[in-house]
């Protein structure tokens, strides 16, 4: 816990600011909740309130929140989190202001605070999504729009960051997925990569085909629906400990009847594409293990993705039925072959 320099309000009146770091005491987790509450009923899609606030995700992720109040009375927060261990890239997000204390600056002033945060760790980088809205008050903090809904600042020295992130030529390891590879994950799907899908059972496409709406819960929405259905997501890890080049999912089906069934899907950064098929054969040998027990995999593949239909194939996935129109991308049909074929390590 520390302080942030005071901010003289327009209404005459001071706010004093706090930083938290995730585990919360439960009287700042109920003040948290309270705040939130204001804007949101339940907990967003980004991550578990709870969890979070409990250090679920505190052995690998640093989740710091700053909370401002007036008179003693909680008027504002906003949080970022980075890894743990050699941030390079932050998320910043939940960040609202209590009706009562709404333009007075107090958004700008806590958006600016945690991205300081993240900028002393060491980030390089920081991603946040917003409502494409002019006069936003993001633009005020540095941000830049990078597609739509996410807007992006670079520290001082980090406005060519991803370019290092994903220079090629870089040692690479296959690892499970954990918490604090979310921030880099996000950098990862919002670049501008080549394949159409990157990720077809949550409907995850390149920004580069499309208008990306999606910052923090990038990583939330797809590890939580995998290791829900006991399923599996591997990462492609880069030099740094949380530097994300690409990753797998392995999702089996819901309930008990369908978890023999999984379906499959892989995605790089254009540089690392030759890494996919030792992401694949990593995710079939999982498939087949006692704990799994899948015996069969699936991958759906857009007919624009002519290089990932080719790494299913020569994994030893059949087509088994085109899918007329299945994905519609701004306005435009696109069709989808269905792949399958047994589980374990290709022959």
């Amino acid at each position: 816990m520390g302080d942030i320099t005071a901010l003289a309000l327009r209404n005459g009146k001071t706010m004093q600011s706090r930083i938290l770091t995730y585990p919360l005491s439960p009287e700042d987790q109920w003040t948290q909740i309270c705040l939130w509450r204001t804007e949101w009923k339940r907990t967003t899609s980004d991550y578990n309130w709870l969890e979070s606030m409990c250090g679920d995700y505190s052995d690998t992720l640093k989740i710091q929140s700053v909370i401002g109040t007036v008179d003693g009375i909680p008027a504002g927060t906003a949080s970022v989190s980075y890894s743990l261990k050699d941030p390079e890239v932050a998320l910043v997000g939940s960040v609202l202001t209590h009706p009562d204390f709404r333009r007075l600056g107090i958004a700008a002033h806590l958006t600016n605070a945690v991205t300081d945060l993240a900028f002393a760790a060491g980030c390089r980088v920081v991603y946040l999504g917003a409502d494409r809205i002019s006069n936003c008050v993001y633009q005020k903090c540095g941000y830049r729009w990078h597609n739509a809904g996410v807007m992006r600042r670079a520290a001082p020295d980090g406005e060519e960051s991803e370019k290092q992130f994903y220079s090629p030529g870089q040692k690479t390891t296959i690892r499970p997925a954990a918490w604090g590879d979310m921030p880099a994950f996000s950098c990862l799907v919002l670049q501008p990569l080549d394949c159409w899908v990157i990720d077809y059972p949550r409907g995850y496409l390149s920004g580069k085909h499309i208008t990306l709406g999606r910052c923090v819960s990038n990583f939330p929405n797809v590890y939580d629906q995998v290791i829900d259905r006991g399923g599996v997501m591997a990462i492609l890890v880069g030099e740094m400990a949380h530097r994300v080049l690409g990753f797998g999912t392995l999702t089996p089906g819901p309930g008990p009847a369908r978890q023999h069934i999984a379906v499959v899907d892989v995605a790089a950064h254009d540089n690392y594409v030759d890494q996919l098929p030792k992401l694949i054969e990593n995710l079939k040998g999982q498939a087949q293990s006692q704990s799994l027990g899948v015996q069969t995999l699936q991958a759906f593949v857009s007919d624009q993705d002519h290089f990932k239909k080719e790494l299913f194939l020569a994994a030893g996935l059949q087509p088994v039925v085109e899918l007329p129109g299945r994905l519609k991308v701004d306005g435009q049909n696109i069709d989808v072959t269905l792949l399958e074929g047994p589980s374990g390590p290709a022959k």
